[in-house]
């Protein structure tokens, strides 16, 4: 299909993890500043040089430490839209948790999907990517990244239906979740993500890939994209170096590793075929590209700038009349 630059939208990682990878990757000392107090002050800044390197809209992220009200406001005050946001969730056990015949905990095990639809539909959205868990200590962060390390079917089935409820959730709430893959996470590869799509009905779960992910898996990205094209609700897109993915991949290499090297690339400064992936989606697709650049190779406003430029050269401008 034709896609339009109205299409396209960014989230502002390169702002806020630009000393991710040079980190113990600790819990507190990773680099993500989305939690701190201190970034409130600094979050209109950066709404801002979204809008000047050439976005019209940014992926919605409410801060852990202002109100939806206020985060409407900073937006508003930016000039740009939202497009939809990011939700996790892990599976009980691996934080200490045992809800067997705790009816009460398991439900609250969903609070923050939740506040995530509320956060949605609060901002005029209706859909909404879903992913598992993925934090430091665990084996596909710590050991071994983007190759399937240490893969378990029984806790896959349990990821399963994890992300089944979780869609179940969301869908009562009016908002469509669409299933995430990431590198580190137990959906990871391509096989595991189309576990999961396959294990659960597209009424209730639609296809919200990161097609730099699964090219880090080694996966062909044009291929599937074409394979699940009518399920695909909205998508992540990312720039890397895949001869460096291979090689870390076969050596067994830990993500923070892979991340500090010159890995992630804005949009065509890398090897992934994003335009021939993009080109595979249907006719009438409706959703967002969400630009992504987990680590930016160059300062974060400079990234952006980049990011836009490769849209702008690659896609028309819309028609009068929005696309949506």
């Amino acid at each position: 299909m034709t896609l339009t630059r109205d299409h396209f939208s960014l989230n502002t990682l390169q702002w806020i993890t630009v000393s991710l990878g040079d980190s113990t990757g600790d819990p507190g000392s990773v680099g993500w500043e989305f939690d701190r107090p201190s970034f409130l002050a600094r979050q209109p800044i950066v709404l801002g040089q979204v809008r000047d390197a050439g976005f019209s809209s940014v992926m919605l992220e409410v801060l852990p430490t202002q109100t939806l009200q206020a985060y409407a406001r900073v937006v508003a005050d930016s000039g740009l839209t939202v497009t939809p946001g990011y939700v996790h969730i892990g599976l009980p056990e691996e934080f200490g948790r045992d809800h067997t015949g705790d009816d009460e905990a398991h439900f609250r095990w969903f609070d923050g999907i939740r506040r995530r639809a509320e956060e949605s539909l609060f901002l005029g959205l209706d859909r909404v990517f879903l992913a598992a868990d993925m934090a430091p200590g665990r084996p596909r962060i710590d050991e071994a990244a983007a190759s399937g390390h240490a893969f378990d079917a029984a806790r896959l089935d349990r990821v399963v239906n994890v992300i089944g409820e979780a869609a179940e959730v969301l869908t009562a709430e009016g908002v469509t979740p669409a299933l995430h893959n990431h590198v580190g996470t137990w959906i990871e590869t391509e096989a595991e993500y189309d576990h999961v799509l396959d294990a659960i009905s597209p009424s209730l779960l639609a296809a919200g890939p990161d097609i730099g992910h699964l090219a880090w898996t080694g996966t062909d990205v044009v291929a599937w994209v074409a394979a699940h094209a009518d399920r695909i609700s909205d998508l992540h897109v990312k720039d890397m170096d895949l001869a460096l993915a291979k090689t870390a991949r076969e050596k067994k290499t830990p993500y923070f590793d892979v991340m500090a090297e010159r890995f992630f690339l804005e949009p065509g400064l890398g090897d992934v075929p994003i335009r021939e992936a993009l080109a595979e989606l249907p006719d009438d697709f409706g959703g967002t590209v969400l630009i992504e650049v987990d680590k930016p190779s160059m300062e974060p406003f400079e990234s952006a700038k980049t990011s836009w430029a490769w849209i702008a050269e690659n896609y028309p401008a819309a028609p009068t009349e929005a696309h949506r």
